[in-house]
């Protein structure tokens, strides 16, 4: 939730003074594009840490207190890029986003 609240915060900023609309329209336009945008990150990156404790991991677990752990995560910041990606083009090709 404090994800999607600052990813809100940030689209807000970026989509009314881009838009000149009113604050209310603002947030929902804001809402709308962050959440699946965020939505396709998380996919991303908790589909891969599912993989890791999982599929990978399974017994003892991974623990979350190693640099390994750790290195994985970041693996996973990169599947949800890449899961976000094409989300983002979609967006901005139908006007949801804005291209930065």
């Amino acid at each position: 939730m404090l994800a999607l609240s600052w990813g809100i915060l940030f689209q807000y900023f970026a989509i009314v003074p881009v838009r000149h609309v009113a604050a209310g329209e603002g947030l929902k336009l804001a809402a709308r594009a962050d959440f699946l945008a965020l939505t396709a990150f998380e996919a991303g990156l908790f589909g891969w840490m599912a993989i890791i404790q999982l599929v990978l991991f399974t017994s003892p677990h991974l623990p979350t207190d190693t640099a390994a752990f750790w290195f994985l995560m970041q693996v996973g910041m990169l599947a949800g890029y890449a899961t976000s990606y094409p989300m983002n083009w979609w967006l901005i090709r139908r006007g949801i986003k804005d291209a930065m």
